[in-house]
């Protein structure tokens, strides 16, 4: 699970799609965690742990780049681990 958030003094909520293109750079279905706008948070949740390949959105609703975790964790700088996800049993 990849997680933006936008740091907002408002409580949070889901943003619309104009919102998400204005606030964090990318149109809904193709938010990545790269080249977002100043002032998101990126989070990476522990679960993504178990797979040796991510493919996170490029960008675009058709487009998407897979990464190892550490590759992930090199091309968002600043990202901070969450473990927030619950996986089922």
């Amino acid at each position: 699970m990849l997680a933006l958030r936008i740091r907002s003094s408002r409580p949070s909520s889901d943003a619309s799609p104009e919102e998400a293109v204005e606030r964090i750079g990318h149109a809904v279905g193709g938010v990545c965690p790269f080249a977002v706008n100043e002032g998101c948070d990126v989070y990476l949740d522990e679960s993504l742990r178990r797979f040796d390949v991510v493919y996170p959105a490029c960008g675009s609703s058709n487009s998407a780049i897979a990464l190892t975790l550490d590759e992930l964790a090199a091309y968002t700088p600043g990202s901070i681990w969450v473990d927030v996800c619950k996986l089922p049993e």
